[in-house]
C-alpha cells in the first residue's frame, strides 16, 4: 500500500511545473551572480582562490528539484497559494458513517469507521479502516463543481480483517462530494468481484494534515 497519482479536472500540472521552473531559473541566476561577486571580492582580497565547484550548487536544475519537492509536500496547501492552485486539501483523518443496501434498494445495515487521507500535491492515498475490513485507494480522481464543491472519485481494494469469514477480499467504486468548506462530505459506494453490495457514505472531518 502505498501513495498513487491522481488527476484533477481542470488543473494543469504542467502549467505549474513551468512557473517553477521559470522562477527556479531567475533564483540560479541571482545566486550565481551573488556567490561569483563574493567570490571575486575574496579572491581580489587576496584571502585565497575559490575553486570553480563552488558555483555547481547554483544551477536552476538543482533549485527546481529542490522547490518542487518543497511544493509537493508543503506549499501547495498554504493559505496564500491555495487559491492560485485550485488543488483542494483533503488530506487529514475523517469520522465515516455508512449504510448498506439490498439489491431492492432496502437498507440492510449501519456501519462506521476512519478514513485516513494523504495528499500531496502529485500524489494520494486513502486509507478506510471499520471493525471488520480495511480498504485502500488504487486510483483516484478530483473535480471541481462549482459552489457545490469538490468531488473525489476513486476506486480501491478492501480487505477482510482475520476472523471475518463471512466476508471476501474485493474490490469497489465510491464517490464523495466535498462541501466548499472542505469540512464534510457524502456520497456513494459500490463493490464487485468478490463482494456486490453498495451504500451511502457521510464523513465528517476531524483532523488536518499541515
Amino acid at each position: 500500500m502505498r501513495e498513487h497519482e491522481y488527476s484533477i479536472v481542470g488543473h494543469s500540472r504542467s502549467r505549474i511545473g513551468l512557473y517553477i521552473a521559470v522562477f527556479s531559473g531567475a533564483l540560479a541566476s541571482g545566486l550565481t551572480l551573488l556567490v561569483g561577486y563574493a567570490v571575486l571580492r575574496i579572491e581580489a582580497a587576496g584571502y585565497f582562490d575559490v575553486p570553480q565547484l563552488i558555483l555547481w550548487p547554483f544551477t536552476a536544475v538543482s533549485i527546481f528539484g529542490i522547490l518542487f519537492f518543497l511544493f509537493d509536500r508543503f506549499a501547495w496547501k498554504l493559505f496564500g497559494l491555495k487559491a492560485i492552485v485550485g488543488v483542494p486539501n483533503i488530506s487529514g483523518c475523517w469520522a465515516l458513517t455508512g449504510q448498506s443496501y439490498d439489491v431492492e434498494q432496502n437498507p440492510t445495515f449501519d456501519w462506521s469507521g476512519k478514513i485516513d487521507i494523504t495528499q500531496k500535491y502529485e500524489r494520494i492515498f486513502i486509507h478506510l479502516r471499520t471493525e471488520t475490513s480495511e480498504s485502500h485507494s488504487v486510483s483516484a480522481a478530483i473535480v471541481p463543481e462549482g459552489r457545490a464543491g469538490f468531488r473525489l472519485i476513486y476506486a480501491y481494494r478492501n480487505e477482510p480483517k482475520p476472523g471475518q469469514k463471512e466476508l471476501n477480499s474485493h474490490i469497489g467504486h465510491c464517490e464523495l462530494l466535498f462541501s466548499p468548506d472542505l469540512c464534510s462530505a457524502e456520497g456513494s459506494y459500490f463493490n464487485s468481484g468478490g463482494r456486490f453490495t453498495h451504500g451511502t457514505m457521510k464523513l465528517e472531518r476531524t483532523t488536518e494534515d499541515g
